[in-house]
């Protein structure tokens, strides 16, 4: 089972805890020092939309800012997004970030970059 792309093992079935996908993150020690911000541009059914995240004290930041610094592309690949709006939708609650998981269970592209 991949979950932010880290494995675990298929003996935990399809049901990983959330708090075992935060330590796997937080073993990454992921480097926020230096973004202060998420810039996304998203394009659907012909609209372009500028997004912006910028709250630091939350799962949501720093799993954007691990599949910033490992992802292969600029553009969040579905299952990934799904997958950080999903885990942020039970380990966060402030309305920034709940804004954000509900744009991100769309089929909209998106594309991100850290300032």
């Amino acid at each position: 089972m991949f979950i932010l792309g880290f494995k675990f093992p298929a003996e935990m079935g399809n049901r990983i805890p959330d708090e075992v996908v935060v330590a796997k993150l937080d073993e990454v020690n992921v480097d926020t020092s230096n973004i202060n911000e998420f810039k996304m541009s998203t394009e659907y059914h012909g609209q372009t939309e500028e997004l912006s995240y910028t709250n630091k004290d939350t799962f949501m930041f720093k799993a954007l800012a691990h599949y910033v610094t490992t992802a292969e592309t600029d553009y969040m690949i579905y299952t990934n997004r799904y997958q950080i709006a999903e885990l942020s939708k039970r380990l966060d609650s402030d309305d920034e970030t709940m804004a954000l998981c509900k744009k991100f269970d769309s089929m909209a592209h998106f594309k991100i970059t850290a300032a």
